[in-house]
């Protein structure tokens, strides 16, 4: 029988039959290209945009940048096949002075977010929500599902996909408003400071989709988003001081094991900068109902601020007549954002105990108004926020013998969860919008849940929260009652 070549034995006798063609193979590099428009509104078009391959929102030197012709068009071709999945940033010429700026013309950046399109892109206001979007967490799907489901209650209708529709007529006000506010984000908290955005479409009274901000409302709105994001720069440690040992896994020791380096206890704030009030890299201050800074050893505190972060965590009571009480029950209302569903309310707190105080949003608006804390700001934390209060060292229990995920000695009074959870969670602002195909019920949301008791602490999930766009008369959802009610514990930024 006639020996079969294996495909490798043929491509070296090819290649030997043919060598005299060497000098013709091309030896370059594959490349790739992505094109798309500067579609802002009243800006200058021709500018330079960049393909973001760190994904850092800046153009850096390294990255492949172009020049934009006079209509806002470009194509960014490279050897990196990244530039199709990196965001894109066109560089500006601000003709807006910042914010305690100097004279000379600032720099700043729109965003596309990278889709895997190789033309098309559109930068604009719109686009750079949802690259603030993506940057905080989200898919793509999940970015633009969330915008789109907030139009319609904002009085806008794009009439199809927003991928399709980021510079739609619609949405002009909307873009003038963000390339407004991206004029006065500060460099290092681009990032930040654009996924906030998102998640804000309303700032008080005035509708970023149908109201223009002014320079001085662009400006109070972005120094508000950026103490928001001020605990990114003062992240807490771990809380880990003790290091696993064969002796003893349960209790840990005090010292170092050669057996095991690297360990938790060996880095960071508790090993570096350790407080002598909290034994660990936590930098906590009690405060009385004034805000007013108490001594450490103090028995009665209504706040607590952490000088890490820079934020003030409300303190809770362990009182169930108390309208702060640890293990009170409200349900999600978020203004402009989600609307709690009536049976939500229906199983709330506030219908045992009489009261009207039945929302995460009627609880917010108490506070402020008895101005805990003599603050006025106070808000749902971010996932992320709440997340960085997590004492992974804690060892005290709760009576059922549960660790505890917060420093007990300045949050001794902690939640035990929902009406379907005893996890520890609480409420955050931390909302996606599943894919519809991933979506149980029409009209519901997830909310980011965090563990802080027993062995979920610090595990993070997504329960699925109903809304007013919930149909309880579609037959579908005959099965449906309440979804989840949470404990809430506010948030407030230090110094306001």
């Amino acid at each position: 029988m006639k020996p079969q070549l294996t495909i490798l034995a043929m491509s070296l006798a090819l290649a030997g039959c043919n060598s005299s063609s060497d000098t013709d193979t091309d030896t370059s590099a594959p490349t790739y290209s992505v094109s798309g428009t500067i579609a802002a509104q009243n800006i200058a078009l021709d500018s330079k945009v960049c393909a973001d391959l760190n994904q850092n929102f800046t153009c850096d030197s390294n990255e492949p940048v172009v020049q934009a012709n006079k209509n806002g068009e470009f194509t960014i071709t490279h050897t990196s096949k990244d530039i199709l999945n990196r965001p894109l940033l066109a560089s500006l010429d601000s003709r807006q002075k910042l914010l305690a700026a100097s004279d000379s013309e600032q720099k700043y950046y729109l965003i596309a977010p990278g889709l895997q399109k190789t033309s098309g892109n559109i930068i604009n206001g719109v686009s750079s929500l949802v690259a603030g979007l993506m940057a905080g967490g989200m898919t793509d799907k999940g970015a633009l599902a969330y915008l789109e489901q907030q139009f319609p209650t904002l009085g806008v209708d794009i009439n199809g996909s927003l991928i399709d529709h980021l510079d739609d007529a619609s949405l002009a006000t909307l873009d003038q408003n963000i390339v407004s506010l991206m004029k006065q984000v500060n460099d290092e908290k681009r990032m930040n400071v654009t996924a906030l955005i998102g998640s804000h479409l309303q700032h008080g009274a005035s509708n970023l989709l149908s109201d223009l901000l002014s320079g001085t409302e662009s400006a109070a709105l972005v120094l508000a988003l950026e103490k928001i994001t001020a605990n990114n720069v003062g992240l807490n440690d771990t809380g880990v001081t003790l290091y696993h040992t064969d002796a003893d896994e349960n209790k840990g020791s005090v010292s170092p094991q050669k057996d095991y380096p690297g360990q938790d206890a060996d880095f960071g704030f508790d090993k570096v900068d350790r407080d002598n009030n909290s034994g660990k890299g936590f930098k906590f201050v009690k405060l009385d109902a004034k805000g007013i800074e108490l001594s450490d050893d103090a028995d009665e505190w209504s706040c607590i601020a952490d000088k890490r972060s820079g934020l003030v965590w409300e303190s809770k009571t362990n009182s169930a007549d108390s309208l702060q009480d640890k293990d009170r029950w409200f349900a999600l209302e978020i203004p402009g954002l989600v609307t709690p569903y009536k049976e939500d309310l229906a199983e709330a707190t506030c219908k045992t105990n009489g009261d009207k105080i039945c929302s995460t949003q009627d609880y917010t608006e108490h506070l402020n108004k008895i101005e805990l804390c003599g603050k006025s700001d106070w808000r749902l934390p971010t996932g992320y926020e709440f997340y960085n209060l997590i004492d992974f060292g804690e060892t005290k229990v709760n009576e059922e013998n549960h660790i505890y995920g917060l420093t007990v000695k300045y949050f001794p009074n902690q939640s035990k969860g929902g009406n379907y959870t005893d996890v520890g969670s609480v409420w955050t602002q931390t909302v996606s919008y599943p894919n519809s195909v991933d979506q149980n019920i029409k009209g519901a949301i997830s909310i980011r849940a965090i563990g802080t008791l027993g062995n979920s602490r610090g595990e993070v999930s997504f329960s699925e929260i109903y809304t007013d766009r919930v149909d309880p008369d579609n037959p579908d959802n005959s099965y449906i009652s309440d979804s989840y009610l949470y404990p809430v514990r506010l948030v407030s930024t230090e110094g306001k």
